[in-house]
């Protein structure tokens, strides 16, 4: 009987405590719905959402609480900088195009003959002074090394200004330039401060791009031509042809989402596509053809500077 009354004594004992624990969650319930509420009045969104993954639990297990916050707060930094970013800015290139061939394309019979438009081999150089824009993806795996993936998009807003190596007092010439390509990038971030918000870093990558060109002779080859030849075009009507990059620089992160950087596009080397179309001179007497083999484009690095912003 006393066994009876003592194991009645313990479970009314262990029900008045579940109902105190549930009167007392029920309480810290009503407290945190009472906060949000507040939270929002004053213009925020209360954020009750996990900001790191649930498995790092798991994968923390039995590490210290120290250790464990540490990594955690690293993983919601990386998290702060990961994401989709978009930017533009400004970037500054020297292009030459050349012909040295020692013969052109009878336009009307299809076949080689002597070179008899020009008097010398031709050289032609033009700063392109042009705007750059960026989209892409980064994600870091932890506050100090990501890697990201983007297009960006570089051309001369205008036509830049073709000059003659051959006799620079020539002027006249103009071009338009347009580069676009798709890069792949390795980050890494050295922080500049204690709560990790600001890092000065630098990037390393590879981009393969389209670039397109577009010429105009009009009075930059005067001296050099001959028999009376003349052409809208310098060198190229239109050339098309693969680029193939490699990208370096350094970059400033400020409050984890604005990126500062300044960096170059070094070109590696070129593929021709077989879509480009060289210019054709005319006279009274016929036209002429440049041959594609024989004209020649190069650019130097690029100098790129560019604002982004990671959402």
């Amino acid at each position: 009987m006393k066994f009876l009354l003592g194991v009645a004594l313990v479970l009314a004992s262990l029900g008045a405590n579940s109902a105190s624990v549930a009167s007392q969650e029920g309480a810290l319930d009503q407290e945190i719905k009472r906060l949000q509420e507040q939270i929002k009045e004053m213009g925020a969104i209360p954020d009750t959402q996990r900001t790191y993954p649930k498995e790092y639990d798991d994968y923390l297990k039995g590490t210290k609480p120290s250790k464990k916050a540490k990594k955690i707060k690293g993983y919601k930094i990386a998290h702060e900088k990961s994401g989709f970013f978009m930017g533009g800015g400004y970037a500054l290139g020297l292009l030459t195009e050349s012909y040295s061939g020692p013969q052109v394309m009878d336009s009307n019979l299809g076949i080689k003959v002597p070179n008899d438009v020009f008097k010398r081999a031709v050289a032609l150089q033009g700063w392109a002074n042009m705007l750059n824009l960026e989209l892409g993806y980064q994600r870091f795996f932890n506050p100090y090394f990501g890697t990201r993936l983007y297009g960006d998009l570089l051309f001369e807003p205008g036509l830049g200004k073709l000059t003659s190596k051959n006799n620079p007092k020539a002027k006249g010439g103009q071009f338009f330039y347009a580069l676009g390509s798709l890069d792949m990038d390795a980050l890494f971030d050295a922080p500049l401060d204690r709560q990790r918000k600001n890092f000065l870093g630098g990037y390393l990558g590879f981009g393969v791009g389209l670039m397109l060109l577009n010429d105009k002779g009009r009075g930059v080859l005067q001296q050099m031509l001959q028999n009376g030849y003349v052409s809208p075009n310098a060198l190229w009507k239109m050339l098309m042809q693969v680029d193939y990059t490699i990208n370096v620089g350094i970059a400033f992160t400020y409050k984890r989402h604005w990126r500062f950087e300044l960096g170059t596009k070094i070109p590696i080397t070129y593929l021709r596509l077989g879509f480009e179309t060289p210019a054709t001179y005319s006279n009274t007497q016929g036209s002429r053809t440049l041959i594609s083999g024989n004209t020649g484009f190069k650019r130097s690095s690029f100098l790129v500077m560019n604002v982004l912003y990671v959402f």
